[in-house]
Order: C-alpha cells, then structure tokens, then sequence
C-alpha cells in the first residue's frame, strides 16, 4: 500500500530541516509565541534524562491554518532555537469536518505526522495532540527516557485524574480496549504520547487502510497491542481541560465510541483469541489529582435516563434482550438514593452496542444517541457509590468494572458469534 505524500511545502520543509533524533509533533493549532516559549523550556528540561541529552529535535506545528505565519511571527520560532539542535518545522494540516470534536485529532493527522517522522528518519516521535500542555509540563522526558531506553515502543501517559473526571475513559474506553486486546493501559485514547520509529512503517500502512475504510480515529495502544509491541505508561502531571461548549455528550459518543465499535469489528478475529489482561510497566510516581468538585447532582442524569427507558422502549429492543430490558425497567423505578446499575449489566449493554453497531441494526447516529441516557444511567450510579469514598477506593471501583468487562468477554464472543440469538 502506497504511503501518505506530504505536501509539497512539508516535504520542501523536511529537505531543508535534514534529519533528525526526535521529531516533537503538535497535532493541533497553536499560538507561535506560546509554542516557542513551550517548546523551548520542554527541550531544555529533557536535560535531565541523559539518554535525552543532545538530540537533533524537530518541532512540528501545524503550518499556515494554525499559526501566525508571518514574517515577525517566522523570526520568533527561529529565535525559540537555542541551538541548531532545535528547530521548527511548519506542516499542513488537512482541514476537518466542522461537527469534529475538537480535540480529537482525526486520522489524517497522524498519517501526516508519521509521514514527516519517516523523512526526517528519527529514532522516535512525540505527538502533542490536544493542546500545548504537555509542553507546559514535565513530560517529555520521562515519557521519552523509556522508548529511548528500549524499555517499550510507545509510551502512553498515566493523567492524575480526580474520581470524577475522565468517566467516559473509565467507563467504556479503557476497560472495553483492557478486555479485547490484553492490555491495561488505562488512557488507551490519550491526546499525548510517545513513539519508537520501529513502529511507524507499520502505522503508516495500518492508517491508510483504516482512513480508506472510513474510519476515524488513530488508537496508538490497540495499535501496539495487534502487533505485539512493548508498551508503557508514565505518570504524568499534564492536565488537559476539554472545553465543553457547544459540543452535546451524544456526539461525543458518536465521535469515540462509535469508531472503538468500528475497530472492533475490524480486529475481532485478533481479539476473540485473547484472553484476560496483563499489567503494563508503570513508570514515574503517581501524581496528585485536583481536588474533587462540588458533589455531582445526579437527578438530572436519573431524569435523562429515565426519559429514556419510557421514549425508547422501541430502539433498545432491537439491542438489548429481554433480560436486560427487565433489569432497565427496575432501575428506572428507583430513587436516587437506592439506584445502582450492576456492573454486569451495564458490560452486557457495552457488548450489545458493540454488536448492534456492527449489524448496522439501526443507524449508527441513532444507536449511539440510544445510549446516551444508559451512560448517564451509569454515571448516576457510579456517583452514589463513590460520593463519599476516597480517590484510591474509587480508583479500586473502576477496576472492579474493568474485571467486569474481561469477565464478561465470554458473553461478547457468544453474541458476535450467533448474533441472532439472545442469551437470557
């Protein structure tokens, strides 16, 4: 399979550049003047890794759409080198669909990226994928010191999360991709993260058959994961704040979920031959997470799924079988105080999505918007369990539930296998 051109002013920027150690990808629009002063301080500070010191570092941002590119703005990125070990490199960033969430970057992006990093022949790539914070903070070294060691492949980043962020990561995300492919990596979908060049020819050629089959979305840990490659985490303190206006949770479900189910249904004959997980080294001390908000008020996520349960009798029994349908319907009676959704049902609603998306069932946006008020059902329940516990008993909780999925796979095998017919 052919691999990605870049554009002709990438590629006239490559030659010019040469090569490279390490190229630092930012994967998003940035402010010039932020990305010098980030970027600067980021390569200094990899200093104290000694298998970091020294290396050819090439920064690469999105070029004329995403910065200031003109002629003062140029000067202020050439000036951000502090050596000629450092320098800056504008790419093209394909255009993306203006219903895109966005900080998820689409496929095209990384095919651009790895593009470059083939180019420049690198040892190793860091993509900064949602904003410039983990240029703002200690993480390039020891998310690189690891790959550079030949300790793993890729590098993915351990978020110090407070017990009520990142739900959607915690709920389905993490321990859907633990279950299927074996590995417990718990941000399998992180903005950030680090690369060795021995696995880019093999994520080039799996991009462009992924984007040709519509997909839209780049998993670097399932990636690593069907080919076998080392992988790790680091603790990390980066903090990313997701700005939610504007974007509904039924198209952020759309956008991560409904391409997790798509990959499913690509890799499942890799997947139906794993069985349980295994642990992934773990490296760095374990940050401390930002203090927990104000208590979540869950009447409003009960109301949501309970308009849901009485609206859409109809689409949930062409997913869900009849048990399930009973166990929705006593939940849907109780109050606040008593709700509590089991962590088997709520994996068996997960693995009937996952199939109905696969079977086209229904329309896919419909589907996924289907789910949303389960979801919520869910975060309502999770939020009565955990109100009062500490962040350590409910971090045990989201890996009570990750078991849950991996204890549940025997069901998802029987329902993708005979789909037709329900199990009780």
């Amino acid at each position: 399979m052919a691999k990605l051109e870049l554009a002709e002013e990438t590629k006239a920027g490559t030659e010019e550049v040469g090569t490279a150690d390490l190229l630092i990808a930012v994967a998003v629009p940035v402010d010039a003047d932020q990305l010098r002063a980030a970027a600067t301080q980021a390569v200094l500070s990899m200093g104290a890794e000694p298998s970091l010191s020294a290396l050819r570092t090439v920064v690469a941002f999105p070029g004329p759409s995403g910065v200031d590119n003109t002629p003062k703005a140029e000067a202020q990125l050439e000036q951000a080198a502090t050596s000629n070990a450092l320098r800056f490199l504008p790419y093209v960033l394909a255009a993306g669909s203006p219903e895109r969430i966005p900080w998820l970057a689409p496929s095209s992006t990384y095919q651009a990226v790895f593009a470059m990093a083939r180019e420049l022949g690198v040892s190793a790539c860091a993509v900064i994928g949602f904003d410039i914070a983990a240029l703002q903070s200690d993480f390039l070294g020891p998310m690189l010191a690891p790959v550079f060691g030949k300790r793993c492949e890729l590098a993915m980043p351990f978020y110090a999360m407070g017990k009520f962020d990142g739900l959607l990561n915690s709920s389905i995300l993490a321990p859907l991709t633990r279950a299927l492919y074996g590995r417990r990596v718990r941000f399998p979908l992180a903005p950030d993260f680090c690369i060795s060049s021995k696995m880019l020819p093999e994520l080039e050629v799996a991009l462009q058959r992924s984007t040709g089959q519509g997909q839209t979305l780049f998993w670097p840990a399932t990636e690593a994961a069907l080919r076998g490659r080392e992988t790790c985490q680091v603790h990390v303190d980066t903090r990313h704040v997701p700005a939610a206006d504007g974007v509904d949770l039924s198209t952020v479900l759309a956008q991560t979920v409904g391409p997790l189910f798509a990959e499913m249904a690509t890799n499942a004959p890799l997947w139906q031959r794993i069985r349980g997980s295994q642990a992934v080294e773990t490296s760095g001390v374990a940050v401390a997470p930002p203090a927990d908000g104000a208590p979540a008020d869950i009447r409003p996520m009960l109301e949501t799924f309970q308009l849901g349960f009485r609206n859409l009798q109809e689409v949930w029994s062409l997913v869900l079988p009849p048990v399930t349908l009973l166990e929705l319907k006593r939940l849907a009676r109780l109050g606040a105080e008593s709700f509590h959704m089991p962590d088997e049902l709520w994996v068996r609603i997960i693995y009937d999505f996952a199939l109905a998306y696969r079977l086209r069932t229904l329309s896919r946006v419909h589907l996924l918007g289907a789910l949303t008020p389960l979801y919520l059902g869910w975060v309502a329940s999770y939020a009565v369990e955990v109100g009062g516990a500490s962040l350590a008993e409910a971090e045990q909780r989201v890996e009570k539930l990750a078991r849950a999925y991996e204890d549940g796979k025997p069901y998802l095998l029987s329902r993708w296998r005979w789909p037709d017919r329900f199990n009780p």
